[in-house]
């Protein structure tokens, strides 16, 4: 009986669970609908006719490849200095006491309520000033500079950690950054994958920044896609709308197989950083 009652409880949640998934799910449906269909043809439930080829045009229309290369070179930046970074600012947080410390930890997370488009004015004259622009230097001070909700992260997992663990490594002659590299990053594995998935979805999507920093020949391949047309050689009236859609869902798939690897991480790693406030 018990059972029983507990599986009729169960049917709304499932059915819940089966609608929202197809409201998420629809829209990613009718790109791969467009995507195999024939070029500029009015979207619907169904293809029209049956294109795979389409993958390929998107691949070969335009420098996919160098365009993925620039994409890979900028998450490749942005995900190690920033990963680390973050993790070196917030274990000064956790575990240093200075004068002061939790005055600057709430300026640090003051600036995540700073909106992203009021600093890229002042970023690009800087940038511009010091002959930056068109390279991916930037990328690697935005990373060494850290990312507040990184360092949040961070300071909350190694906040839990006991004080004996620490210093037992001091007793064994190990300095701060010894102590930190060696005990406590290792520790924080589930914290540095969901730091690293989350740092590479966005960096593999960012729009604005390439478009605003770097010239075409450098673009990453998410600004690629937005700015150039598909068009056959002779035919520039023409855009292959099915095309376009066919490499937008080949720029999700990085994003796709990270989250669906990585989503276990990304649950542990946010509910440990909980544990102490």
């Amino acid at each position: 009986m018990k059972t029983e009652t507990t599986t009729k409880g169960s049917i709304p949640h499932y059915a819940a669970l089966i609608f929202f998934s197809a409201l998420f799910i629809f829209p990613l449906y009718l790109a791969f609908v467009l995507a195999l269909s024939a070029w500029n043809t009015t979207p619907g439930l169904v293809p029209v006719g049956f294109h795979p080829e389409n993958f390929k045009y998107a691949t070969t229309l335009i420098n996919f490849w160098h365009y993925t290369k620039n994409s890979i070179i900028i998450c490749a930046i942005t995900l190690i200095t920033s990963t680390l970074t973050s993790g070196l600012v917030g274990y000064a947080f956790a575990r240093i006491a200075v004068p002061g410390r939790n005055v600057l930890f709430m300026i640090v997370l003051s600036t995540m309520m700073l909106p992203g488009i009021v600093t890229q004015i002042p970023q690009y004259i800087l940038f511009h000033n010091y002959g930056l622009l068109d390279t991916f230097w930037p990328w690697l001070f935005w990373g060494l500079g850290g990312n507040a909700f990184f360092i949040f992260m961070y300071r909350q997992f190694f906040s839990a950690i006991p004080k004996e663990l620490e210093e037992a490594a001091r007793i064994d002659g190990c300095s701060i950054f010894r102590t930190y590299w060696n005990i406590f990053l290792p520790m924080s594995f589930p914290v540095i994958a969901t730091v690293s998935i989350m740092t590479f979805q966005g960096s593999w999507g960012d729009f604005m920044g390439p478009f605003m920093f770097l010239k075409q020949d450098h673009y990453p391949l998410a600004t690629a896609l937005s700015m150039i047309s598909y068009k056959f050689e002779g035919q520039e009236d023409m855009i292959l709308t099915s095309v376009s859609t066919a490499a937008a869902i080949l720029l999700i798939v990085p994003v796709l197989v990270t989250f669906f690897l990585g989503q276990r991480y990304i649950v542990e790693g946010i509910v440990t950083t909980g544990v102490k406030g």
